[in-house]
Formats: structure tokens, sequence, C-alpha cells
């Protein structure tokens, strides 16, 4: 923390072991209401006694080594579970569009077939209107106007 900073609230002269406490500062912990008003030269100069000590405030405590090893097999799990469920993903990413692939293809036929087929049903309709003189009545065009 440098000169002129305003302090952690939460800290009081009591609150560092074995420094007990120090000229300048107050004994209760400065609320949020006297850290806005207070004047910034009398802050700085309570400051500068921790400065000097280079305590630093508001840092967490270093976890023990077990809790980094539990952190870092956690992660690990975490990376394995994500690894395998990534893979999943892509299977089944690469079925779906492997199936689309066989479906299209099944599809294109099928629809060249039906073309192939109108084809030869024009045909045979054209064949059939050339052998039926158009003033002889057709007894299924009949049918089909009454219906």
């Amino acid at each position: 923390m440098m000169p002129g900073q305003i302090p952690d609230p939460s800290l009081t002269a009591g609150a560092l072991p074995g420094l007990g406490p120090l000229t300048g500062l107050p004994g209760t912990a400065l609320t949020a209401q006297e850290l806005k008003y207070a004047d910034i030269r009398n802050i700085g100069a309570m400051i500068s006694p921790l400065h000097f000590l280079e305590v630093k405030l508001g840092k967490r405590p270093q976890p023990v080594k077990s809790e980094l090893d539990e952190e870092e097999e956690r992660r690990k799990r975490r990376r394995e579970k994500n690894k395998v469920a990534a893979a999943r993903c892509r299977n089944k990413k690469k079925e779906r569009t492997e199936f689309l692939q066989r479906e299209s293809e099944r599809l294109e036929l099928m629809n060249a077939e039906l073309k192939a087929q109108i084809e030869e049903l024009k045909q045979e309709r054209q064949q059939l209107n050339l052998k039926t003189p158009e003033g002889e009545a057709n007894p299924l065009l009949e049918q089909l106007e009454k219906k």
C-alpha cells in the first residue's frame, strides 16, 4: 500500500501480531464514513509505518500444500471429464453429419427416380392422346369430370 492510499477498514492497530499499537493509528477500526471524510495527509501519516514494514493487507493466506494438491486434482478431473464430453460431442456430430449425408443421397436418388417416372407418364399420356381421336368420347375423362 502506498502512502496516501485509503487503508482496509477492518485494519486495527492490534490486528498485526507482534507490532502492538502503532503511533498515529487509532485503536479502533476506521469506518467507511470516517475514511470518506478523513484528511488524506493524516491517513498517509497513519499508513506510512505499515508501508515501511511492507505489511501486505487484504491478501488471502496461502493455501496449504494438500489444498493445492486437491485443487489440482479437481482441475485434472474436470479437464478429463471435459475431454471425454468433447470427444463424445464430436463423435455425435460426425454421426449426425454422416446420417444427413446418407439421407441426402437417398432423397436425391428418389427424386431422380420420381422425375424419370414423371417423364415416362408424360410420354405415355402423349401416346394415348395420339391414339385417341379428339372427336371420340373418352370414358375415363368423362368419369373424372363427373367427380
